[in-house]
């Protein structure tokens, strides 16, 4: 996997469900100053790179679930390694259950959700049959298109912008509402802990592709904030589950060209399918390294029926985005801090006892 594609990836997945889900609740908390929440997030999640970069230089070649094993053993390290699978299966219900709720409110609101599921599922599980190589191709190809369908039509609402939306009277106290917005740092920042599966794949300038990936998608995600700000105002965006989709619903270039969320929904579509794709191939190949399954297909496609279920635990997007503010980042905190501290200091006390056992005199 080439570095351009790496690059692809990780900002295709940070921007996932993020653009569409984050905007109106990070508005609601922040008010005008929404937009910094994703600055410190991005800041947050770029430090937290680091540490699992640091990670995985210490096993070279090596994912997640196999540094597991190395360094606690067998039977410790095989149930970090299911905890961990069972974190991949957990996000990738979660994004399904986003696509398909978008998909049931504002496309198809007749369609069941399972139907949704289902076959969105099949395709992914189909790309995760194919590897990573043809995932990474796909977000190769696709990640300018994407970008450019979305930016040039929104740059056209630059017209309904309103400096005005910026003067919400009211004190900002950043300590309070980064308390209160904390979800915002475990999604979709800490979720990337995911990319310790795909480490091994990259050929070169790893560290360096990674954090820009993560930086640019950051800093994507506030101007998609900002934006929203100056052209919705925070009165309504506050109030509105996707905003971005409402500029795109209400856009018109002239008379006769207008409702132009079908491209939006499109580039909804692309994005989440990659980043579920990814999710599910993590899925896939930590339960085929843990249980040393040779064909990716023998796991993928029963996966599909799991992952369906799991999506629709929550009853509706209400209880699913109050479950995110209140437990996400203490749930998140686990896997993308807790864990990896643990391997990293046991592999430090693994060396030094081998350093003093080598050196004792026989």
């Amino acid at each position: 996997m080439s570095g351009w594609q790496l690059f692809n990836l990780t900002f295709v997945y940070i921007i996932g469900t993020s653009f569409i889900l984050l905007p109106g609740s990070l508005i609601a908390s922040g008010k005008q100053y929404g937009w910094l929440i994703i600055v410190w997030a991005a800041l947050y999640g770029l430090i937290l790179s680091c540490f699992w970069l640091y990670l995985s230089s210490r096993f070279p070649g090596m994912s997640i679930v196999q540094i597991a094993v190395q360094v606690l053993g067998k039977w410790a390290g095989g149930l970090v390694s299911l905890l961990y699978i069972l974190f991949f299966i957990q996000v990738a219900s979660w994004v399904t259950r986003n696509l398909s709720d978008f998909m049931h409110i504002n496309l198809m609101p007749r369609t069941p959700l399972s139907i949704f599921n289902i076959m969105i599922l099949l395709v992914c599980a189909y790309a995760v049959v194919k590897g990573i190589e043809t995932i990474a191709m796909v977000s190769e190809f696709l990640a300018p298109i994407v970008n450019l369908a979305f930016w040039i039509p929104f740059s056209v609402m630059i017209r309904e912008w309103d400096w005005q939306n910026f003067n919400v009277p009211g004190v900002f106290h950043p300590w309070d509402t980064l308390i209160h917005t904390r979800y915002a740092l475990a999604f979709p920042f800490m979720e990337t802990v995911i990319f310790m599966m795909i480490f091994p794949f990259a050929q070169r300038r790893l560290k360096a592709i990674f954090l820009s990936g993560i930086g640019g998608a950051g800093l994507l995600l506030s101007m998609c904030v900002f934006f929203t700000i100056g052209i919705l105002g925070v009165e309504r965006s506050s109030h509105l589950i996707y905003p971005v989709f409402i500029i795109f619903r209400e856009m018109q270039f002239t008379n006769f060209v207008e409702h132009l969320e079908s491209i939006i929904s499109v580039n909804i579509l692309l994005i989440v399918c990659l980043k579920l794709s990814l999710l599910f191939y993590c899925a896939v190949l930590a339960i085929c390294q843990l249980f040393q399954i040779k064909e990716r297909a023998v796991v993928a496609y029963p996966l599909v029926w799991i992952i369906s279920a799991y999506s629709l635990l929550f009853k509706n997007i209400v209880e699913n985005v109050d479950w995110i503010q209140k437990y996400l980042f203490n749930y998140y905190t686990l896997y993308a801090i807790a864990f990896p501290a643990i391997l990293i200091v046991c592999s430090w006390l693994r060396k030094t006892n081998h350093s003093q056992g080598s050196e004792t005199p026989t």
